[in-house]
């Protein structure tokens, strides 16, 4: 059996939320001391790796280890019918192939989403990936960037250098540009023996920072013309994203 309960719907909600602006169909491992998501998008651009451990509900129960496929937009749905005062009591009917969530609070109300046959798509091997360039940044301030770049382009260039990170767009005789010195508290680490670019789509960056509501800091691993890791790591949960890079555009 599965069962999960918690009085803080907020974590699961803002993780799903997240998830579900780049996957569709998620095929869960629920497990004895959590929940796990690895997925790639359709066009296998980029990749979530998710992780809800056990202790974010105040009850969880897992006798053994099972796979749960869902619609993301069908569970975000009923999720965001719960209130901040609500329990939320998710369980599995493997009997009738359906999640069946519970939102109690002043009232109680029920709902149930069918589960869906999920067939495994390959996944890229991002466990293999070296990135020399590591930074850990503000979430709000990352936001920032990324909102100030959309204006101008639709894609941005990520930088890493010794002593600096950089973010900037340039579009017809526009430009954006955010720049952060090493020893500023926004940027808590910057680890780059040597300068460090590459572009990556805005689209898919401003749908990823949306897991800055898992953690206040962001970690960014890249690589010159390589993939980037957006990595945001709560107490109870962690969101790690893969991002494969944009041609470089001279």
């Amino acid at each position: 059996m599965f069962k999960a309960v918690t009085k803080d719907p907020r974590l699961i909600r803002d993780s799903i939320d997240t998830i579900s602006q780049l996957i569709d169909d998620g095929l869960f491992k629920l497990k004895k001391d959590g929940i796990e998501l690895l997925a790639a998008d359709r066009a296998t651009v980029s990749v979530v790796d998710f992780k809800l451990k056990s202790s974010a509900f105040s009850e969880y129960e897992c006798d053994e280890k099972k796979e749960m496929g869902v619609n993301l937009l069908n569970l975000l749905t009923v999720l965001k019918r719960s209130g901040a005062s609500d329990k939320l009591t998710l369980d599995l009917n493997e009997k009738e192939s359906k999640l069946e969530i519970v939102l109690e609070g002043d009232t109680t109300r029920k709902f149930a989403i069918p589960l869906i046959d999920i067939s495994r798509r390959e996944i890229p091997e991002i466990g293999q990936l070296e990135f020399p360039g590591l930074v850990e940044i503000k979430s709000n301030v990352l936001e920032q960037g990324i909102n100030d770049a959309d204006i101008i382009a639709d894609s941005a260039v990520i930088e890493t250098s010794p002593d600096e990170f950089r973010m900037y767009a340039e579009g017809n005789s526009s430009k954006s540009e955010l720049r952060i010195k090493k020893g500023n508290y926004v940027l808590p680490n910057l680890a780059s023996k040597e300068k460090i670019s590459s572009r990556y789509s805005l689209e898919y960056l401003k749908k990823m920072i949306k897991g800055s509501r898992i953690a206040d800091n962001v970690k960014i691993l890249i690589g010159k013309d390589f993939p980037m890791k957006m990595e945001f790591k709560g107490e109870n949960a962690s969101l790690a994203i893969i991002l494969a890079p944009r041609v470089s555009e001279e």
